[in-house]
């Protein structure tokens, strides 16, 4: 399905990534007093009455000599290029800026439609302060408030107007969402840029240089998916300032938000702390994971330093010992397509929900070959259902509860994945007390 893509653009701090989280009905961009907070792209599916199109958030237009500044435009010029229709965002409370008419020029020059958005128009006695924007000669404009909700209905009908037909299509299957997760300059830009085939993430060697999560969409094997970037993720003693805060913070609300995540570590450096630290994060989120170790083109004895990834990982991150590792390079594109492949096949495990006939053959078995007993007590398992998928949740009805201890959790686990795999995701499983039921008088 085409969707109609709409590009947010403007100078910083002017209010594009609060109106990007107004449209999209979520908090998924950063906002910040600090000018260029928003570094690349960000793209997010929006409905609004019977039309559905693609909202992009961009970077600031900066006229700066800085090397972000470069990348930035750089960023914003390809958006323009690739949108159907520009919202070129400016600040009514300031007034017209010298580089709004520089952005304007540059706008017009592209020939795409445009909207002009006049933000931070709290109330309708103030509009009269956005009037001297129509010196920029737009043909469409709007007074918003983007933080305070003022007039955004006024503007999606607008887009609504300008969408000039409808893209209507057989119903869409659901896409998978992979988010990218790790610690900073471990190349999870570089892996959603050569998955993209084409620069949506800046990539900088100064560790930090992705503030916010970005959202693409990109094809592989003629199948859709969304790819998520994420900020490097640091131990919290090491965040130094609120930027740095709410890039985590962006990033554990991508997290939320995912089907599959894929944790990306540097081949030249291992297993850390960091990762360990983001592999609690992932399990106390429930999600399907896949460890990925990037940068193996880097690496000369392969064999050997595949076998000692395998012992860092059952070691340092034994509470996850369901998840599978690939060995890829953003640079030379290896084995890329196959974590496609891998998201796919652990999202249905992931997903997967049994027969009562099947789970009461394996719990059965299990119970025949081990039971438990303590203190002169056996364990016995009354009831058991799986009561939800994603992720697989069991609760088991016991006799005592006094007498459930982990290591027969971990047992009745191990056998729920020996029988039914569940590899690459988390199973939870639940024990309550045994009531007999009362019959009926």
């Amino acid at each position: 399905m085409i969707l109609t893509k709409i590009a947010i653009v403007g100078r910083p701090n002017v209010g594009k990534s609060t109106l990007f989280n107004r449209l999209v009905g979520r908090r998924k961009a950063i906002v910040h007093k600090t000018s260029g907070t928003t570094r690349d792209r960000n793209d997010y599916e929006v409905s609004w009455k019977d039309k559905k199109f693609i909202v992009t958030d961009t970077a600031g237009w900066s006229s700066d000599v800085s090397v972000f500044s470069k990348d930035m435009s750089r960023q914003l010029g390809i958006a323009v290029e690739k949108a159907d229709i520009v919202l070129f965002v400016v600040d009514g409370k300031t007034g017209i800026h010298p580089m709004d008419a520089q952005i304007a020029q540059q706008i017009r020059l592209s020939q795409k439609r445009a909207i002009l958005v006049v933000n931070k128009i709290d109330t309708q006695a103030e509009e009269i302060k956005g009037y001297e924007f129509y010196e920029l000669s737009f043909d469409g404009t709007v007074f918003i408030s983007a933080n305070h909700g003022r007039s955004i209905h006024d503007l999606l009908d607008r887009i609504w107007d300008n969408i000039k037909y409808n893209r209507k299509s057989k119903k869409a299957q659901e896409i998978l969402k992979i988010i990218f997760v790790g610690k900073s300059n471990v190349g999870k830009s570089s892996l959603v840029n050569a998955v993209a085939k084409e620069e949506r993430s800046i990539v900088h060697d100064i560790p930090g240089t992705t503030r916010d999560s970005l959202t693409v969409h990109v094809r592989v094997n003629d199948k859709e998916y969304i790819v998520i970037d994420t900020a490097g993720l640091h131990r919290g003693s090491k965040m130094k300032d609120d930027m740095e805060y709410l890039s985590t913070l962006s990033t554990d609300y991508a997290i939320e938000d995912a089907d599959v995540a894929v944790l990306v570590a540097d081949a030249s450096q291992g297993i850390g702390e960091t990762e360990v630290k983001v592999a609690r994060l992932l399990h106390e989120k429930k999600k399907p994971v896949i460890v990925a170790v990037n940068k193996w083109d880097l690496i000369e004895e392969k064999e050997e330093a595949a076998k000692y990834f395998e012992e860092q990982l059952r070691e340092r991150i034994k509470f996850m010992s369901w998840v599978d590792i690939l060995f890829i390079s953003a640079k030379t594109g290896q084995r890329l397509e196959r974590v496609f492949q891998e998201a796919e096949l652990v999202f249905k495990q992931y997903s997967k929900e049994l027969t009562q006939e099947e789970l009461n053959e394996v719990i059965r078995d299990a119970i025949a070959r081990k039971p438990y007993t303590s203190k002169g007590k056996t364990l016995k398992l009354k009831e058991y259902a799986q009561v939800a998928s994603k992720p697989p949740i069991f609760v088991f009805s016991v006799n005592d509860m006094e007498l459930i201890h982990f290591s027969y959790e971990r047992f009745l686990e191990n056998c729920l994945r020996a029988r039914f795999g569940f590899y690459g995701t988390p199973i939870i499983l639940k024990f309550r007390k045994y009531y007999k039921k009362k019959m009926e008088q």
